[in-house]
């Protein structure tokens, strides 16, 4: 075979090989989407919105609304609204574990889960999420190139905000803080924030968030019978109630509180090592009016 031909051949397969990767025609042509707000079947009762966020460029310009809704049988969906950005292969739609997003970096070290491709990157898209997926530690939509690795654009999500003419008809909240307190050091670093949240339907979880201590033996995390411990004996005679081992030294991460617990009596969190009966740290939680 011809040398020129063959040179042809290799170089036409390199060139489709980086059209494929690249995608470059992507980068010009936009993708729109006109999809319709979904409707709860056999149902007359409205959704309710459980956050909402506004998307900032962090890559790539990127404009619009996130809003997460759950409908009456328990669905949740998230509606992205005059929603714009660049287009670009295989992009997709994350929920990440940190509250906001303003590079790649952040996406990547916070953990994320997926709720889809990126529809068009234009135009109202509805994705739902998936039923185990925790909205207290998933705080953020972002538009992410899995391509290149690049986060496009950001949405932070935050409760709505209420008034007058909602508040007849919407819950104020589907997730209420009822008591929150920072965490100080005992005989280890202890650093973050401990809060109580009631959920809609009565269920209550203690949530920590930028949280940090020593890692250790057989660590627990308790509710101690006292105001705050700032030593290992004050738990001890103050008594306590178990939540279970500590998920983590590092990170944020969440503990259900019994039905029967009294929040009026057990007023701290506090990181015990059993191995070792020391209290590591301690938050002393403030109720919140």
């Amino acid at each position: 075979m011809n040398r020129k031909v063959i040179v042809g051949l290799i170089a036409l397969v390199v060139l489709t090989g980086a059209w494929y990767a690249f995608r470059p025609e992507r980068l010009f042509i936009n993708q729109k989407v006109n999809e319709s707000f979904p409707v709860a079947e056999a149902s007359s009762a409205r959704p309710v919105t459980l956050s909402t966020g506004h998307f900032h460029g962090v890559a790539h310009e990127t404009k619009g609304h996130a809003n997460i809704f759950q409908f009456p049988d328990g669905r949740r969906t998230l509606r992205l609204t005059d929603f714009e950005t660049s287009n670009g292969p295989d992009v997709r739609v994350y929920l990440i574990a940190a509250g906001d997003a303003a590079d790649s970096e952040t996406v990547k070290n916070a953990g994320y889960v997926e709720v889809g491709a990126l529809k068009g990157n234009q135009g109202d898209q509805n994705y739902d999420i998936p039923a185990d997926v925790d909205l207290m530690k998933y705080r953020a939509v972002t538009i992410w190139c899995r391509r290149f690795g690049v986060n496009f654009g950001t949405a932070p999500l935050a409760a709505p905000a209420q008034d007058s003419n909602q508040a007849s008809t919407t819950p104020n909240s589907q997730l209420q803080a009822v008591a929150s307190g920072q965490f100080h050091d005992v005989s280890h670093k202890g650093t973050g924030t401990a809060t109580v949240y009631q959920l809609a339907e009565g269920r209550r979880v203690l949530r920590f968030t930028d949280f940090e201590t020593s890692n250790g033996p057989d660590v627990v995390v308790y509710l101690v019978a006292a105001d705050d411990a700032k030593d290992s004996e004050t738990v001890t005679k103050a008594g306590y109630i178990l939540l279970g081992s500590l998920k983590g030294n590092q990170g944020d991460q969440n503990y259900d509180i019994p039905a029967d617990v009294d929040l009026g009596k057990y007023r701290a969190v506090t990181i015990w090592c059993r191995r070792f009966s020391a209290n590591f740290a301690t938050a002393p939680l403030q109720r919140k009016v």
